[in-house]
């Protein structure tokens, strides 16, 4: 996001991906952020910098530059904002979603407008609070599987989507393992209780006005 040209930044960035990508649309572009990097969390301009940017990848989409906009780390209120200028209501909301935060109005949220949750950071970068929490460990000696499958499973089972990475085989098995199992009801809200709303990553929009 460009605090100087908000709209033109955006469509600077999207013509620069097309060209490098060597394609014609992109599937997908996300505001990755509610405010610019440049700009302090409470600057009052950050709300108009967001509308702007919206706006413009908008217009790009009905160009058929886009198919989907989404956004990353937005909460309920900046969602709640885009319909006071847009009808095109975000494809997607990215947000850190782990069992030390679980996000449950922002999800509940998400279902009932349509956009789809997507988590990244489901493994919390494997931080010893969270992977060490007993439960999980019981649950994955329960299913036989790792711990990192359990945390995986338990985004998907809620509908929630994860974007794992890894470069390691074993890893990558893993991640498509987790595909195979859901979780129980009851084992969902075992891990959901271990909320503690504590962030991993520096992507806290809700400091954001």
């Amino acid at each position: 996001m460009d605090p100087e040209d908000p709209a033109g930044g955006a469509r600077k960035l999207v013509l620069e991906s097309l060209k490098q990508l060597r394609v014609s649309y992109l599937d997908m572009v996300l505001i990755h952020y509610p405010k610019a990097i440049k700009c302090d969390e409470k600057d009052t301009k950050n709300k108009e910098h967001r509308k702007l940017t919206y706006l413009e990848l908008e217009k790009m989409k009905a160009e058929g530059k886009i198919r989907s906009v989404g956004v990353s780390n937005y909460e309920v209120y900046h969602m709640e904002e885009i319909k006071s200028f847009s009808k095109m209501v975000p494809c997607t909301n990215q947000v850190e979603f782990h069992p030390h935060l679980t996000r449950e109005e922002l999800r509940q949220y998400c279902r009932k407008e349509g956009i789809f949750l997507q988590a990244f950071s489901s493994l919390a970068r494997f931080e010893p609070a969270l992977i060490q929490e007993p439960i999980l460990t019981t649950l994955a000696k329960k299913n036989n599987v790792t711990i990192a499958v359990i945390l995986l499973s338990w985004a998907m089972s809620q509908g929630v989507g994860v974007i794992p990475k890894s470069s390691i085989p074993t890893q990558l098995t893993e991640n498509f393992e987790a595909t195979k199992l859901v979780l129980k009801e009851e084992e969902i809200e075992s891990l959901r209780k271990l909320n503690r709303n504590k962030n991993y990553i520096d992507c806290a929009g809700w400091r954001v006005l």
